[in-house]
């Protein structure tokens, strides 16, 4: 028997609500935990999570086939700056507990040092939660390693087993052949994406992510390009996914493909009981009196237990990325603040009347609730 998308979305919504229950009972439980780059880390200590970042750089060149732009000439300043962001992003935390946290959504082998990120939180009082998983291909190829995957037999399983290992074990160390050398820092999100329609490589990924997630309990986080973000839900729900588990990325400018403010699209999301993430406040089409309307449509609807917030900010990128052959001046920095959500957007949901319990469960209670699972 075959269901239709409106049969399936009314479906869903049922079951997604009973997971939500139940995930927000697990989270009360004591056993669950987040797995930060330092180690294991209580919930209740993360404070303010900012669920969508970069930091410290962002590195397309192995999705070309190149040469990544190198590390050490000008690792010293890339950790020193990206502490100070995240500091400051820290100390806007005046009325909250918690030193607050970042989520660092660089997946494999696109800038992603997890060595690199353990020695940056040693120089930052924020916790930093690292990503498994593969982009898309919305700007560039996806990454070598994964399209073989996706086109061997068992590939879908193996790019699992990928992902699995770096949430249980450690992630790779790119500083070699894929899958050489791993390190023991963890991961503790599985990061995926979507073009503007999902492509055949990108579908394998999902089905990846999927068998990781319900295998190890650990959050997926979803890349979003011009729409995209309902068959990414549908998806990963038809897979057997937790609705509360998965998070839907990149909200907030024409996620229905049509409307600037696509707040029918943003329900039918949450109706699935996944979460909605408006992770690019501040930028160009991001605006934050934008952004903020659209949320309170979300928490006026009963939805505020299902959304997330942050800025999709990188302190340094590689320019060129397709250059053959690259140097120290390759190294580009971007201007990036932290703490946007928590000065302007905040202003601006409070304009709207938006109450401090709202935003306090949006930036507080919904990060730590999706991001802690079982060890």
């Amino acid at each position: 028997m075959t269901i239709n998308r409106r049969e399936f979305l009314t479906a869903t919504a049922t079951t997604a609500c009973m997971a939500n229950l139940a995930s927000e009972a697990m989270a009360a439980e004591s056993g669950l935990k987040i797995q930060t780059v330092s180690g294991d880390v209580d919930p209740k200590s993360l404070g303010v999570v900012l669920t969508h970042e970069h930091a410290p750089i962002v590195d397309w060149s192995e999705l070309f086939e190149t040469q990544r732009a190198p590390l050490e000439p000008v690792r010293k300043r890339i950790v020193t700056r990206t502490a100070k962001l995240l500091d400051e992003f820290s100390g806007s935390l005046k009325h909250w507990k918690g030193a607050g946290a970042v989520v660092e959504t660089t997946p494999i082998r696109v800038g992603r040092y997890p060595l690199l990120l353990a020695e940056l939180a040693k120089h930052t009082k924020v916790d930093i939660i690292a990503s498994t998983g593969f982009w898309c291909e919305a700007l560039a190829p996806q990454h070598p390693w994964a399209v073989r995957m996706s086109v061997e037999k068992g590939g879908a399983e193996r790019m699992a087993d990928l992902f699995i290992r770096e949430i249980t074990e450690g992630m790779e160390d790119p500083f070699g052949q894929w899958g050489e050398k791993f390190t023991d820092i963890k991961a503790g999100i599985i990061k995926i994406g979507t073009s503007t329609y999902l492509r055949p490589s990108e579908r394998i990924c999902h089905h990846a992510a999927a068998i990781a997630s319900k295998k190890t309990g650990c959050p997926i986080t979803t890349h979003t390009t011009n729409g995209g973000g309902l068959e990414e839900a549908e998806l990963l729900l038809k897979l057997g996914c937790d609705p509360g588990r998965v998070v839907i990325g990149h909200q907030g400018y024409q996620d229905d493909r049509n409307n600037d403010q696509a707040h029918d699209y943003h329900t039918l999301i949450a109706k699935l009981g996944c979460y909605v993430q408006f992770d690019r406040v501040g930028h160009g089409n991001y605006k934050c009196k934008s952004q903020a309307q659209q949320i309170q449509k979300l928490v006026e609807a009963g939805y505020v237990k299902q959304v997330l917030i942050s800025h999709d900010h990188a302190p340094f990128v590689c320019s060129n990325f397709d250059a053959p052959k690259k140097t120290e001046a390759n190294w580009k920095e971007l201007e990036a603040d932290y703490t946007v959500v928590t000065t302007e957007l905040l202003h601006e949901l409070k304009e709207l009347g938006i109450s401090n319990a709202d935003i306090s469960t949006m930036l507080v209670d919904n990060p730590q609730r999706m991001l802690a699972f079982a060890k």
